[in-house]
């Protein structure tokens, strides 16, 4: 390992965002008041099965998908911060991060599938609230940010995803469906 690489992850690790800024941006990402508009769960509200299960083109996302794929990253940091000890999602995965939607499109199972993101939030939030600060300081073997970097991250991946379903849920409002 490089002198520069191991100087990186001193600093990465030293520098690490405190755990007041990650808890507020995870919860303002998910819930709102969101910096960059509309929150996860504003994004959300109101969509039915129908749109949730619509997909735009051939190899793109749902939103359901992508509501699966945002809890599945929780459920990966919850993993990664050493907290749980189920190390299976409770859906199969269609590739790497992104678990298959279920065959059945009814309300049900998209209701269903919007409590588990909203159970991984709430799961998320709680052990960010108490998992120690050397944790949230380590780094990864093989990683060269620590996870408090990765949790602030991942928290940020949401606003990209979340800006993902509200194109989408214009398209389909637009008509433009096959």
């Amino acid at each position: 390992m490089s002198l520069r690489l191991v100087n990186l992850q001193q600093l990465s690790a030293q520098n690490a965002p405190s755990r007041e800024l990650i808890m507020r941006t995870v919860r303002e990402m998910y819930k709102g008041p969101a910096w960059h508009g509309p929150s996860l769960r504003f994004t959300l509200r109101g969509i039915p099965a129908t749109v949730a299960a619509w997909r735009v083109g051939k190899g793109r996302n749902t939103i359901w998908e992508l509501v699966l794929h945002l809890a599945y990253a929780r459920h990966r940091a919850l993993l990664r911060l050493g907290v749980s000890s189920d190390r299976s999602f409770p859906r199969p995965l269609r590739a790497s991060w992104w678990p298959r939607m279920p065959q059945d499109h009814h309300e049900s199972a998209w209701r269903e599938d919007l409590v588990l993101l909203h159970d991984y939030q709430s799961r998320l939030l709680d052990v960010l609230a108490v998992v120690p600060d050397a944790k949230l300081r380590s780094i990864r073997k093989g990683q060269r940010r620590s996870m408090a970097h990765e949790i602030l991250g991942a928290a940020i991946h949401d606003a990209y995803h979340t800006a993902q379903i509200q194109l989408i849920k214009r398209l389909y409002a637009s008509g433009t469906r096959r």
